[in-house]
């Protein structure tokens, strides 16, 4: 779809690998699930490349269907305790919302991470007064990319899809902006690089947030 940035109201804002670099803890807390249960480690790139789905969805690539759900309750239990930790907040973001207060654009944050942790990670980094809200699993019954996820947001958000632009690292957000008739904004800093991402039919590619500040502001 043709995507003009003058016509855009609001943003949704994936978290990991969009907004923050999480990676370092959410590896860790997969090779713990996997080394207390018998099984090896994936590697970091590994898990890197997995994720994006929520976390029920990625540990069934790194264990077999009998032990999925001793892993993801140990999965949780460790995440539990170092979910604040290695929290990197990535370039571009200060300047992404600076721009959304100047030009009175919306932004939220919209991802498959729980709720309740990315709330913590969003306060514990200082940045709870600079989002309408943040909306993860749990919150609703759904996640990226279930069409009602998407609609769960945007009725949240109070913005017509058409004039909102979901803002992320991977496939599953793509089709999270098309379930809801949102523009399908792209960075490469996550699971995924250019070339696979407007594959799987992103709108727009860069590679941070601040050159998506850019494009929302001068529209090149």
């Amino acid at each position: 779809m043709e995507v003009t940035p003058s016509k855009i109201r609001g943003i949704l804002i994936d978290l990991d690998g969009t907004f923050v670099d999480h990676i370092q803890t959410i590896t860790r807390c997969f090779q713990y699930a996997c080394r207390e249960l018998g099984f090896q480690e994936p590697t970091a790139e590994k898990v890197k490349r997995s994720i994006g789905g929520s976390m029920p969805v990625t540990i069934q690539k790194f264990l077999p269907p009998e032990q999925v759900e001793a892993g993801k309750e140990i999965w949780r239990r460790r995440f539990e305790e170092i979910h604040l930790q290695g929290v990197i907040v990535l370039h571009g973001a200060d300047e992404l919302l600076d721009h959304c207060n100047s030009s009175g654009i919306k932004a939220a944050i919209f991802t498959n991470k729980t709720g309740r942790h990315s709330r913590a990670i969003i306060e514990n980094e200082g940045y709870t007064e600079r989002f309408e809200f943040v909306l993860g699993a749990e919150d609703t019954p759904y996640r990226k990319p279930q069409p009602e996820y998407s609609a769960a947001a945007i009725e949240k958000i109070g913005i017509p899809g058409e004039q909102l632009a979901m803002v992320g690292d991977s496939p599953f957000d793509i089709e999270a902006a098309r379930a809801g008739g949102m523009a399908a904004i792209c960075v490469t800093t996550g699971s995924h690089n250019r070339e696979e991402l407007l594959n799987a039919g992103a709108d727009k590619v860069f590679d941070s947030l601040a050159e998506v500040s850019h494009w929302l502001a001068f529209g090149n």
